[in-house]
């Protein structure tokens, strides 16, 4: 299995226009292919960048490969850094920053 978008990847495209606009990503991975699952969290510094990262991303096709798939953004349910970290800290199939 070809595994597409890798963390590094995700984040050269994020920080491409949203460099220092956040303070936590997480793409998890699936164990057994480490292949990333076809989703990230990330959390915004401030509710100011949710909108410019929003129209950067939501329904644009991912450039890298050809793929009809594109990006779909929602809040997610658990919410800041720290909630975040803590949720996440004990999982070893993610991939965190």
């Amino acid at each position: 299995m070809t595994c597409r978008y890798t963390s590094k990847m995700l984040l050269a495209a994020i920080d491409e226009k949203h460099k220092g606009t956040y303070d936590f990503f997480c793409l998890p991975i699936d164990f057994k292919n480490k292949c990333n699952v076809g989703y990230a969290f990330i959390n915004m510094l401030s509710a100011s960048h949710i909108i410019p990262f929003y129209e950067t991303f939501n329904g644009k096709k991912w450039e890298k490969f050809n793929s009809e798939k594109v990006a779909s953004l929602a809040y997610a349910r658990i919410q800041g850094k720290a909630a975040l970290v803590n949720h996440f800290q004990n999982s070893i199939s993610t991939r965190c920053q």
